[in-house]
């Protein structure tokens, strides 16, 4: 008889999973649905297989989610500030089952596609201090968060590479069901030079270690038939580490810079572009 009712409330577990993923009201297509993640090929909840494709999916979805550098090692000056507009796209592992399962369309996009406003203001003692909010296409997800970097060699011509640290955290927010943070520190190395008296170009290089903490939200998937049986579950913390290597350059003409940049990591690529304007 025990074993009877444990069968039972295994099927209703499941059958309310498989109703409860799809079912999210107001969702949109890329929105986390984290509860699917339990499932196995046969039907069955296995919470061993949900926490690894949750680390997978935290992992990739952080890459796309974290801080940007878009800028050279030099800071803004004590008087500097600039406005940026900018856009990102990320390649994801779309065809495996943690995107398949993971999303709310279950038909996840080759890249995911962010826009980013952000800004930054120099500071005394070659300090500088910024803000950005990034919005993920498809999606409810947006991340906010600010950055602080130093740059302790700048515009020395004894050294005439430039030299920074910078540390930004981004908090994820917009999901029911996912709760993330993301913090980026960047070493920055960086050289500017004038072309032709009409512009200025900083190519630029960092390492950028960042640390993802992502843990769910208190699931539902208790049977909508009244039966009382508790499905609610919660994934445990995953804290993946990106070890992320940047390319990039800064183009100024006048009062309007343009920063393309490229991100790498093991597996994953992030392509962006800043348009800003520097007063």
């Amino acid at each position: 008889m025990a074993a009877t009712r444990a069968s039972r409330a295994r099927g209703l577990l499941v059958l309310a999973i498989v109703v409860a993923g799809p079912g999210v009201a107001d969702a949109a297509d890329n929105d986390p649905t984290l509860v699917r993640l339990l499932i196995d090929d046969a039907g069955n909840p296995d919470p061993a297989l949900g926490q690894r494709r949750f680390g997978k999916l935290a992992r990739e979805l952080g890459m796309a989610m974290a801080p940007k550098l878009m800028a050279p090692a030099e800071t803004l000056g004590l008087d500097g500030f600039q406005v940026g507009f900018e856009l990102s796209t990320t390649n994801i592992s779309e065809e495996q089952d943690f995107w398949q399962l993971g999303v709310e369309d279950e038909s996840p996009p080759g890249t995911l596609q962010t826009s980013q406003f952000h800004v930054r203001k120099g500071l005394p003692y070659s300090f500088e201090i910024g803000g950005a909010a990034t919005y993920l296409a498809g999606s409810e997800l947006w991340a906010f968060g600010g950055e602080l970097k130093w740059s302790p060699n700048e515009a020395i011509e004894a050294f005439p590479v430039d030299v920074a640290v910078r540390g930004a955290l981004n908090r994820v927010v917009g999901s029911p069901e996912l709760d993330m943070t993301i913090v980026g520190l960047d070493f920055i190395l960086s050289r500017n030079f004038g072309v032709a008296g009409v512009a200025n170009v900083a190519p630029y290089m960092a390492y950028e270690p960042v640390f993802i903490s992502a843990r769910s939200k208190v699931l539902d998937a208790t049977p909508a038939d009244g039966t009382d049986t508790d499905g609610s579950f919660v994934f445990d913390e995953e804290d993946p580490v990106l070890h992320r290597f940047v390319l990039g350059s800064r183009f100024v003409f006048s009062v309007i810079s343009l920063t393309p940049e490229v991100v790498l990591t093991k597996g994953l690529q992030t392509y962006n572009v800043n348009l800003g304007l520097d007063f």
